[in-house]
């Protein structure tokens, strides 16, 4: 998953470029597509599978053998092995953009000394020509109004104008139950989680970046972390 600071510099460093790809109609184009994309790949899928769900019809193509594992014929972003587990990292974006305007993120990871890499991560970040280089949302901050670390949904809802959160900037979503042990999860120590990112204008020249995480036992997302910038 992408850290909060990891998506600062990355927005940091779109906001200091001009050269942003593409009109905003077409980008609104991609940014569904990208996002569709995003949802149908599910944590637990094999390479292939996801493979399916990023190519089409012509997937087997982009697949190759290494070490007698499937994997991506696309360079890895990072590959490790610990205590007989593996991790493969890839991110996917537009190669002939200067500055893309998305980055979909995903890692996959085996049980220990397993051949089969399965989804343990995905992350998708959205950008636009905006002071932020974030896709900003429509929602802002009411004056006087602060967020609230732990604040649900409704309650962020509350201190924004318009209604609901408005347009996120990234999602990020951890399920590493595939990889694990039936004993860990047994014990309670089954890693899941999900995020939302938003980024808020405000009344002054500053900007909210919030991150919101999937609280199981509220049913809700609720604030984690915010930065202003």
């Amino acid at each position: 998953m992408t850290t909060t600071f990891g998506k600062l510099t990355i927005a940091a460093l779109i906001a200091g470029s001009t050269l942003i790809a593409g009109t905003a109609e077409a980008a609104t184009k991609q940014e569904t597509k990208v996002t569709t994309q995003f949802k149908t790949l599910k944590n637990g899928m094999t390479i292939e599978q996801a493979a399916k769900v990023l190519y089409g019809k012509d997937y087997k193509k982009q697949l190759t053998k290494k070490n007698g594992m499937t994997v991506l014929k696309q360079k890895a972003e990072a590959t490790s092995t610990t205590q007989g587990q593996k991790t493969t990292i890839y991110s996917f974006y537009d190669k002939k953009e200067i500055v893309p305007s998305d980055i979909t993120t995903l890692m996959f990871m085996t049980k220990k000394n397993s051949s089969v890499y399965r989804l343990t991560s995905k992350s998708l970040d959205l950008f636009r020509d905006s002071s932020t280089g974030a896709r900003e949302s429509k929602m802002k901050l009411a004056k006087g109004a602060k967020i609230k670390t732990g604040m649900t949904e409704k309650q962020l809802d509350g201190v924004l104008s318009g209604k609901g959160l408005g347009e996120w900037t990234g999602l990020d979503s951890i399920d590493m139950t595939s990889v694990q042990t039936k004993q860990e999860i047994d014990l309670g120590l089954a890693i899941k989680s999900e995020f939302k990112t938003y980024v808020f204008p405000t009344s002054t020249k500053q900007k909210k970046f919030v991150m919101l995480e999937y609280n199981v036992k509220k049913k809700t997302y609720t604030v984690s972390s915010q930065m202003s910038y």
